[in-house]
């Protein structure tokens, strides 16, 4: 009955890793929080705002940013199906840093391209340029990086055609954008991406040793 399956949906929350678990627990209250005290104009990344008003911290905090109840259910089933596998197989500090890592190079370059393309498109720099659900433009940024450990290999689209996997995260961007991404967002995503597969984000990425130890602290 109803009981019993609220007592499973307990059971599978219980046991999904730690910080997928507690990433989940945040959309929702942030989603709760928002129509009280307006939560998203706090945390969500508008290059207006990083740029010309200085504040840095939605570089990070937009990972809070979630802007209705439908996206709060579709990050949540994200956040499960996706991020949880990842968790158990690489560790919960490196996937925390891997998630704020891959936000804030998004939001960062959002930044860069709105400067570039301010001159003939200056809505990019108006306040009502605002970007999507840090979430999910981390998710991007992390699907383009794992498409790339597969050189040469190609990806069955829906069982209707195959790709090489070094195109499948332009597939991925065009999906975004007939969702209503912010098309300079998922651009820096999948830009992010390609150059952490490239390596050129290494020197930013700790070591297995150092996250191991913060891992086992105190």
């Amino acid at each position: 009955g109803l009981c019993a399956h609220a007592m499973e949906l307990q059971e599978r929350f219980i046991a999904t890793p730690l910080v997928t678990r507690y990433l989940i627990v945040a959309t929702w209250i942030a989603c709760l929080l928002n129509p009280i005290i307006g939560l998203d104009d706090f945390v969500c990344s508008s290059p207006h705002d990083i740029i010309r008003k200085g504040q840095l911290w939605r570089l990070v905090l937009s990972i809070l940013y979630v802007p209705g109840l439908i996206n709060a259910v579709i990050m949540s089933f994200v956040l499960y199906r996706l991020a949880a596998a990842w968790e158990q197989e690489r560790g919960s500090i490196r996937i925390l840093y891997y998630f704020l890592l891959a936000i804030f190079c998004t939001n960062a370059g959002v930044c860069l391209l709105a400067i570039v393309v301010a001159p003939v498109a200056p809505s990019v720099l108006s306040p009502a340029f605002l970007c999507g659900p840090g979430i999910l433009a981390a998710f991007l940024v992390l699907i383009t990086r794992s498409s790339q450990g597969y050189s040469g290999t190609s990806v069955s689209i829906l069982g209707l055609f195959t790709m090489p996997t070094l195109y499948f995260p332009l597939l991925l961007l065009v999906f975004f954008a007939m969702f209503g991404a912010n098309p300079l967002e998922s651009a820096s995503s999948v830009a992010v991406g390609y150059a952490w597969a490239q390596g050129y984000l290494d020197i930013v990425i700790p070591n297995d040793a150092t996250l191991q130890s913060v891992q086992q602290w105190p």
